[in-house]
């Protein structure tokens, strides 16, 4: 299928509108702060990651702010740190503030007139409606991951014609269209998927290509 043909887009709120690496990294500077030597960064943003995903079969209890909370204990306590729970409260609450990606609000701006838009977020009530705000969009507009497949079918739209936008690549089978957001990541060989893009305005100038053909 072309870009033209799909009539929703399902984008991935985190790595994709929302700069968590950035935010994440900066929010850990007051962790770092006794240590003489400031630790990978690449390093500590992949074991965050790791931690984050490991903690996320507890989503339901912890929401996302809990969860932060524990990904922050656990790296700490990987190197050889100590956070109490109010410095992982801190922490989990500069989650409002990451920032977007430059890209974001244009793009946005620009795709709405010609898909229906669904921000796939895990935020935490209290966040969501500051979030968007910031994004632009509506707050109905933003829905749980696991929501997606749900809303789908109220809204009578055949999955096939949804085009998931993500910056990693779903673990096991594939499931529905997906444009893979590289952002300066180089994926050996061909674009594994079904579309591959390197910003979101490179989303935006390869929607305008297919309009013209």
């Amino acid at each position: 299928m072309r870009l033209t043909d799909y009539r929703v887009l399902l984008l991935d709120c985190d790595a994709v509108l929302v700069d968590r690496d950035s935010g994440v990294w900066t929010a850990l500077q007051g962790l770092f702060a006794g240590l003489e030597k400031a630790p990978d960064k690449a390093a500590v943003l992949a074991r965050f990651a790791q931690s984050l995903e490991g903690l996320y079969p507890r989503f339901d209890e912890l929401g996302f702010t809990g969860l932060l909370c524990f990904a922050h204990r656990q790296l700490a306590e990987g190197l050889g740190l100590r956070a109490n729970w109010e410095e992982s409260l801190s922490f989990a609450r500069t989650a409002s503030t990451w920032p977007l990606f430059e890209d974001a609000p244009g793009a946005l701006l620009y795709l709405r007139k010609f898909y229906r838009l669904v921000i796939l977020c895990d935020r935490d009530a209290q966040d969501r409606e500051a979030l968007s705000e910031r994004l632009g969009v509506h707050s109905e507009e933003l829905l749980a991951p696991a929501q997606s497949q749900a809303w789908l079918d109220q809204q009578q739209i055949p999955f096939e014609q949804a085009l998931s936008v993500r910056a990693g690549l779903p673990p096991g089978a594939q499931q529905g269209a997906i444009c893979l957001l590289r952002r300066g990541r180089r994926v050996p060989g061909e674009c594994p998927v079904d579309v591959c893009i390197n910003s979101l305005a490179d989303l935006v100038a390869q929607h305008q290509l297919s309009l013209r053909r």
